[in-house]
């Protein structure tokens, strides 16, 4: 019974591990088309798979503080952080944009809206126990339009803790296609 539980073992890990060369493999990359298909599953993202398609600078406009601190960067008034990572997909009228691919899954911002021509308005709203956690955003916006020569100018809203003790940061981004 031993033997073949460890077979069973060793079959599993190798289907995982010949699957996973393939499923990583957008076929996204520099040299891409600034209209993409419409987003599909979720990147798998690693120190050797960073799939961002976009690049960013961002400066804090204004910070207008509540009950409830900001967390992590980009939270103070003149605060700058430059070379940021970004996943864009856009349609012929939708746009996803996921901030700061190099900290996906787990400390990035999967923003989801809509484009018109070329301006888009996208937001991401945490889930109802949002307030349980000490640096997760309530909720965020980001609007901005492309250019022609492939690059963004964009506003962020991000806002942390509950209606009335909510503390709201104003980010200016700038970014261009890799």
């Amino acid at each position: 019974m031993r033997k073949r539980n460890v077979t069973l073992v060793a079959l599993s890990s190798l289907f995982v591990v010949c699957g996973c060369h393939q499923a990583g493999d957008t076929g996204a990359g520099p040299g891409t088309s600034p209209v993409e298909p419409p987003p599909q599953t979720q990147p798998v993202n690693t120190a050797n798979n960073n799939t961002a398609n976009w690049r960013a600078d961002a400066t804090v406009v204004s910070v207008a503080p509540g009950a409830t601190p900001a967390c992590g960067w980009g939270t103070s008034p003149g605060e700058a952080r430059s070379g940021v990572d970004w996943r864009i997909a856009l349609t012929a009228d939708a746009i996803s944009l996921d901030e700061d691919m190099r900290n996906w899954p787990t400390d990035d911002i999967p923003y989801s809206g809509h484009l018109d021509g070329a301006q888009f308005a996208a937001s991401y709203a945490s889930a109802s126990n949002y307030a349980d956690f000490v640096c997760q955003f309530r909720e965020a916006t980001f609007t901005g339009r492309f250019t022609s020569d492939s690059t963004f100018d964009a506003v962020e809203t991000l806002v942390w803790g509950r209606p009335g003790t909510q503390t709201t940061v104003i980010r200016r981004w700038s970014g261009s296609r890799l």
